[in-house]
């Protein structure tokens, strides 16, 4: 038995014309989900200090430039994810960095964040197109209609 979501009607095709876009948006996220993902699995959460603040286009902190120190005491620099509200620079914050990749890091309020997860989200939506678009061209198959029949 097999869910057929339009089966009487002939929505496949737009589903499939708006599920192609999604698929190669969602393929863009991957790399950042898979560099995330490790920071949450095997993190160390550190303190780090605001050297700078870094706008793009407008006057919201887009990103800090920051500096903290490792368990052996190795000093890092690295651009992170401006938590919010973001700290002016010479305030402490808290970062997670990857011990195996140290340069590796990111605010540990933006991996507590909705927007770290996004990307899981939009693949989410294409999987579910896809099956939609999927039981809509079975459903149409079992009943005679599709064009090759």
């Amino acid at each position: 038995m097999s869910i057929m979501l339009a089966s009487a009607t002939n929505y496949g095709v737009p589903f499939l014309i708006i599920s192609v876009p999604i698929g190669i948006t969602s393929l863009l996220f991957v790399p950042k989900q898979v560099r995330e993902r490790r920071l949450r699995t095997r993190g160390v959460e550190t303190t780090a200090v605001c050297e700078e603040r870094i706008r793009r286009g407008g006057t919201r902190v887009e990103l800090l430039n920051c500096s903290f120190h490792t368990a052996d005491g190795q000093e890092i620099w690295a651009h992170v994810t401006a938590p919010k509200p973001a700290p002016f620079e010479g305030v402490e914050f808290p970062v997670v960095f990857d011990p195996r990749k140290p340069s590796n890091v990111e605010s540990k309020d933006y991996l507590s964040s909705f927007s770290s997860r996004f990307g899981m989200v939009v693949q989410s939506v294409f999987g579910l197109m896809l099956i939609a678009t999927s039981g809509s061209a079975n459903g149409q198959h079992e009943a005679g209609r599709c064009p090759g029949c």
